[in-house]
């Protein structure tokens, strides 16, 4: 098991430092993810990689976001509640035009049509789905395509836009030294922990990230803006790389094949109508293009935030706006379709949603 999963981040690196050489946008994330998807088509075997590992990639992207944070960032972020719950509506109404189009020509119950094209997170959506009565291996296809794209499509869009070329990532006045990356090391695990025991969202990410915010605003641990050593980082985005790129598997390729091509085309279709709205939202509003792109893009909350770290957007803003989808969607939005298909189901006789 150890020499597949040291094979595997070596292929994985090997990758980063390819699209790296190329210049390419977030090189070590999209060149792990990448490799692992060319070498699984191509039929390479013993790949794999222990849970942890991607779990440990999103404690380190959040402790590097957590350190950015200061209280003019926080009184920025807070001011944007209403334009997050505008954008937040408007990409449910776009995800829902997109699961009716899905209802139609893919021939499948309306259940699995919504929460495979709802943005929530892929366990999430896939749990939810599950419990409501939707077919789970379809919504897994549709949620882990639409990942895979977009991740792979927005860092290449926002870096050709023309904004920019005027953005340049913040550069940070300190690295930590080995004692002081120690103890945040050992915040962000505190609180990835206190967050998945707390069935959090994205509790790694957020956990992470949440406790270190409580420790920069709180504490004289640093000053400035102090950052985790460059290799840390790198290593944390090949970690969540090679963990995306291991979710597709042959088999489920070649036994679902006609939603996986439904599942590209769907996940496209939302990529650019997603994009519009957040170009809109961004002129209609005076705000950034490319934060508002990387904010509404439903790639991830750790994939967008590490893309707005990486070229220059602001991340924490990014990460607000994701993490207010994603809570809008788990509670208010699963708990209005849930409530609205008891109500069919009690009117049609048919028994209740069953329990996770």
């Amino acid at each position: 098991m150890l020499l597949r999963a040291t094979f595997t981040m070596l292929l994985g690196a090997l990758g980063g430092l390819l699209f790296s050489a190329i210049h390419s946008p977030l090189p070590w994330l999209l060149g792990a993810l990448i490799t692992t998807v060319v070498c699984t088509f191509l039929g390479v075997r013993n790949l794999w990689v222990p849970k942890w590992s991607r779990q440990a990639g999103l404690v380190v992207i959040g402790i590097s976001l957590g350190l950015r944070m200061t209280p003019e960032i926080w009184e920025a972020m807070t001011g944007h509640i209403g334009l997050m719950l505008i954008a937040t509506i408007l990409t449910v109404l776009i995800s829902l035009i997109n699961a009716w189009i899905f209802w139609k020509v893919g021939k499948v119950d309306g259940i699995t049509a919504i929460f495979s094209n709802v943005p929530g997170g892929l366990s999430e959506m896939v749990t939810i789905g599950k419990t409501v009565g939707g077919n789970q291996q379809i919504i897994s296809i549709f949620h882990s395509i639409r990942a895979v794209i977009i991740v792979l499509c927005t860092p290449f869009l926002v870096t050709w836009l023309p904004h920019h070329a005027a953005m340049q990532a913040a550069v940070p006045d300190q690295v930590l030294g080995f004692g002081k990356t120690l103890l945040i090391l050992v915040v962000g695990i505190g609180g990835a922990w206190i967050a998945s025991r707390c069935s959090f969202p994205a509790p790694f990410l957020l956990g992470a990230l949440m406790l270190t915010t409580v420790v920069m605003l709180n504490t004289p641990l640093a000053t400035g803006h102090p950052a985790l050593a460059g290799f840390l980082v790198k290593g944390a985005q090949v970690l969540i790389g090679v963990g995306i790129g291991l979710g597709f598997k042959r088999e489920d390729i070649a036994r679902s094949r006609r939603y996986f091509l439904l599942g590209l085309m769907h996940s496209i279709l939302l990529f650019v109508m997603v994009i519009a709205l957040a170009v809109g939202i961004s002129y209609g509003m005076g705000t950034e293009a490319i934060t508002m792109i990387l904010a509404n893009a439903p790639g991830g909350i750790a994939e967008m935030s590490l893309t707005a770290l990486t070229l220059g957007a602001d991340p924490l803003l990014v990460t607000a706006f994701q993490l207010f989808r994603v809570l809008f969607v788990l509670t208010l939005f699963s708990f209005g379709v849930r409530t609205w298909i008891n109500r069919r189901r009690r009117a049609g006789g048919a028994p209740q949603e069953t329990s996770a």
